[in-house]
């Protein structure tokens, strides 16, 4: 079992946060938030490795730090192609049977619940955001059993597509990939229930946590 931590370019991450954080701030917090995802995966029992999918400077640095494989996928690929492209690299190069889609941006996750989901996984494990909107997590065993979507609301049609390739999707909410983090309330939301993660100490660390109350306590005021 591979994990795919996909990268969007760093310069353009998180355009709804603009209103919040500056560019440098928002690639920043990206990087926190990739660092906390790569180390609950690293520190997982179930999985083989983990390759890093993205064009952008940064993610060699990330490869090197974390010891994981990096893959360049094609200029014009968007995430779904990305995606597949990385895991027709996979199986190929690795052998890979079975690949678990984890993003970026979801800072909480932990290495204890990441091991539960694959020892309970059979052939497709869906993670719902806390909406049960979007994909936050996608398990497939075997490799492109069904199509990859995640288009920002993709839970469904994953589902949907689970089924018409023959296949009952496992379906885990409420897990801490339920949190991704897009917003300001995200951001809050991370700094209630993950204090001790990167992100946070990142957040704390400059001065963002303390511009976030402030921000929360004119609107309420």
């Amino acid at each position: 079992m591979w994990a795919i931590v996909p990268v969007k370019t760093f310069d353009r991450a998180k355009q709804r946060l603009a209103n919040v954080l500056s560019e440098e701030e928002r690639r920043a917090l990206m990087l926190a938030m990739a660092r906390d995802v790569l180390t609950c995966l690293s520190k997982t029992t179930c999985l083989t490795g983990t390759l890093i999918v993205s064009r952008a400077p940064e993610a060699d640095a990330l490869a090197q730090a974390f010891d994981t494989e990096r893959f360049a996928e094609s200029p014009d690929a968007n995430l779904p192609q990305s995606l597949e492209q990385a895991t027709h690299h996979l199986m190929t190069h690795f052998d890979a049977k079975g690949v678990m889609v984890v993003p970026a941006d979801v800072p909480g996750i932990s290495a204890g619940e990441l091991d539960e989901i694959l020892t309970d996984h059979q052939d497709v494990t869906i993670l719902p955001d806390s909406e049960n909107i979007g994909t936050n997590g996608l398990i497939c065993s075997p490799p492109l059993c069904m199509p990859y979507i995640f288009d920002g609301k993709s839970f469904k049609p994953h589902v949907d597509g689970a089924f018409a390739a023959g296949i009952t999707p496992k379906i885990v909410p409420g897990t801490r990939f339920a949190l991704d983090i897009d917003t300001p309330d995200d951001l809050r939301a991370l700094l209630d229930t993950e204090p001790n993660c990167q992100t946070a100490n990142y957040l704390n660390r400059s001065g963002i946590t303390a511009r976030l109350k402030a921000h929360l306590n004119s609107q309420s005021g």
